[in-house]
């Protein structure tokens, strides 16, 4: 199988790439970064020396593949994806530009706006819930951490039906606690 992966100079995209290495059946054949096209993944992953010989390409090089990931940053995604589409059948995005289905709730918490036509048309890619639309989809949006784990926290009890659907559930993410714990 055929893989790219666009934005792969980032953490995200790098993570992946390291994954998919090791993949039996997968082939990484190119992998994006407009300010580092044309050097060695090495030289911003060195971890990854040793690995690969793969060039960084600019995303206009891209060639078609079996599965395209996306490793952009919020909001670059929902940009360009029906240029991306024409690339690969399969297309899996690591940032948050489809994860909601209702498209007003995207500048509150994603600061930028959706785009409503498309959000029908991927799963939330949290296989311990959706496994068998993964199986079949082309669009899969990769869930958020928190939100995964609150959502996978949760879901035995709302199946259980003790939560009280009259009052809110909130799931609140504390940067000050996080930021004093890594101190």
């Amino acid at each position: 199988m055929k893989i790219s992966i666009i934005g792969a100079s980032g953490y995200g995209g790098g993570e992946l790439l390291r994954l998919l290495l090791d993949h039996p059946e997968v082939q990484v054949t190119q992998v994006t970064s407009e300010s580092n096209a044309g050097k060695f993944v090495h030289r911003i992953h060195p971890n990854l020396r040793k690995r690969t010989d793969l060039k960084f390409v600019s995303m206009a090089d891209l060639e078609p593949c079996d599965v395209l990931f996306l490793g952009l940053p919020h909001g670059h995604a929902m940009e360009k994806i029906a240029e991306w589409q024409q690339l690969a059948p399969v297309i899996i995005d690591l940032s948050a530009d489809f994860r909601l289905r209702r498209p007003e709730l995207y500048p509150a918490w994603y600061g930028h706006d959706a785009r409503p036509e498309l959000l029908s048309e991927w799963i939330y890619g949290i296989p311990e819930l959706h496994r068998e639309e993964m199986k079949s989809a082309n669009y899969i949006s990769s869930a958020g951490c928190l939100a995964a784990t609150a959502i996978l926290g949760l879901y035995p009890l709302f199946q259980a039906d003790l939560v009280d659907l009259a009052k809110p559930v909130v799931i609140e993410e504390r940067l000050d606690r996080v930021a004093r714990a890594a101190a």
